[in-house]
């Protein structure tokens, strides 16, 4: 009987019978997540931080989930999840385990598939308070911030990446549909021109709700899904 990787018991081999989504597929085959591959559902909760990279494009911010669903090929022939190398190692982008946008947000960041990626340090959480239009109070996670791209007096970058005061119009918003329903309701869209005040302290991250299937390939690759992805992967126990 297949099932979603979503309902298959913990640390019990599974074999992959079909994979939902022409893009997505092809992207998992990539990583080894193709029909007949073995794949075993690990404990879901693990405490994670955004993370900086080097890319082509120079540095970018990337939240913990992304970080989380970012697989990299080192170049000792590891390959990890971004967000478990460690600091000064490098390789190329190996792919990504979510959807098509979240591909096509990281690419305007400059990070696609066989791009060379350095991992520079982890982040500690931390909340940026601005004011959106000179006139409205909005306190972002790091998550959100970095999902902000715009311009500024010296260029185009992340949210994240501004300093106290400086001015920061909105560009480009690089989230799904509930993540843009969250930032309208914030009253920031493209367009929308931001002050950063301050940045205080965040709260530290668990991938559970946001990442809730963690899994292991049979060559020792660990694969973190939102339910949402993992769900287009149908398994049977393996015979």
């Amino acid at each position: 009987m297949l099932i979603p990787l979503t309902t298959a018991r913990l640390g019990m081999p599974m074999t992959v019978e079909k994979v939902v989504g022409r893009g997505f597929g092809e992207r998992m085959a990539r990583l080894g997540v193709a029909v007949g591959a073995t794949l075993t559902r690990l404990g879901d909760a693990v405490n994670v931080s955004p993370v900086k990279v080097r890319g082509p494009l120079g540095e970018a911010v990337l939240s913990a989930s992304w970080a989380a669903r970012m697989v990299v090929h080192l170049d000792d022939d590891r390959r990890l999840p971004l967000l478990e190398c460690a600091p000064g190692e490098s390789g190329h982008v190996e792919g990504v385990t979510g959807q098509d946008r979240i591909a096509a947000s990281l690419a305007a960041l400059g990070l696609t598939e066989n791009d060379r990626i350095t991992f520079v340090r982890r982040l500690p959480p931390m909340a940026y308070n601005a004011l959106a239009d000179g006139k409205v109070r909005v306190r972002l996670g790091e998550g959100m911030a970095s999902k902000l791209l715009g311009q500024t007096p010296s260029g185009q970058v992340q949210f994240c990446g501004v300093g106290v005061g400086e001015d920061f119009t909105v560009t480009t918003i690089l989230a799904g549909d509930n993540a843009r329903e969250t930032f309208e309701s914030l009253g920031i869209r493209p367009g929308t021109r931001l002050v950063l005040q301050n940045v205080t302290a965040g709260q530290v991250m668990r991938l559970t709700r946001h990442n809730p299937v963690v899994c292991v390939t049979s060559d020792g690759l660990r694969l973190y899904f939102q339910q949402k992805d993992a769900d287009r992967i149908l398994v049977a126990p393996r015979q």
